[in-house]
């Protein structure tokens, strides 16, 4: 199961990997960030559980439901008018559980808005081991001479084979490109 795993993030990689080398251009008012997120998760299910969920792919150890989370985000943001609010088209793939020697990679696509003061919102489709689900975001944009650092709190709602997830992240972004 680690060889789905390692195929998985590659295939990720390669996706993300054209973003870092090309000059891009595009309309007026469009810009292009990049960069690290970090942050931690709670699956909403019992320790217990949790072992059993993950016997499968981990045969060993006894895993606990409170997961780091590490990854890299790229956000394409269409800017309204004048001001500094935009409408924000987000990639994010994360790996979590790495503390617990374990390897759980996941991946959304998330449509949004973010005010000028910061505020931000989002929903949008998450790709993991066990299925699809959708997930929610809230959070805040702090802003200083072209870098972002975000702070979010989403909530991946439960699906049949999923419990739900609380997650808290930040990071930091910096303007790749823009129009």
């Amino acid at each position: 199961m680690m060889w789905k795993t390692l195929v998985f993030l590659l295939a990720l990689a390669a996706l993300c990997s054209p973003c870092f080398g090309l000059e891009m251009e595009g309309p007026e008012g469009f810009k292009i960030v990049v960069g690290p997120r970090v942050g931690v998760g709670y699956m909403m299910i019992t320790p217990e559980h949790f072992t059993e969920s993950l016997r499968e792919l981990f045969p060993t150890g006894d895993f606990f439901p409170v997961l780091t989370l590490f990854g890299i985000t790229l956000e394409q943001r269409i800017l309204l008018g004048q001001t500094r609010s935009h409408f924000a088209f987000q990639e994010l793939v994360l790996i979590a559980g790495l503390e617990q020697g374990i390897a759980l990679p996941e991946a959304a696509f998330l449509i949004g808005y973010r005010d000028y003061s910061g505020l931000e919102f989002g929903i949008g489709p998450i790709v993991h081991l066990s299925g699809f689900g959708v997930v929610v975001a809230l959070g805040w944009t702090f802003a200083y001479r072209g870098v972002y650092v975000p702070v979010d709190i989403s909530l991946t709602i439960p699906t049949g084979n999923r419990p739900g997830v609380v997650s808290l992240t930040t990071g930091f972004n910096f303007q790749r490109w823009s129009r």
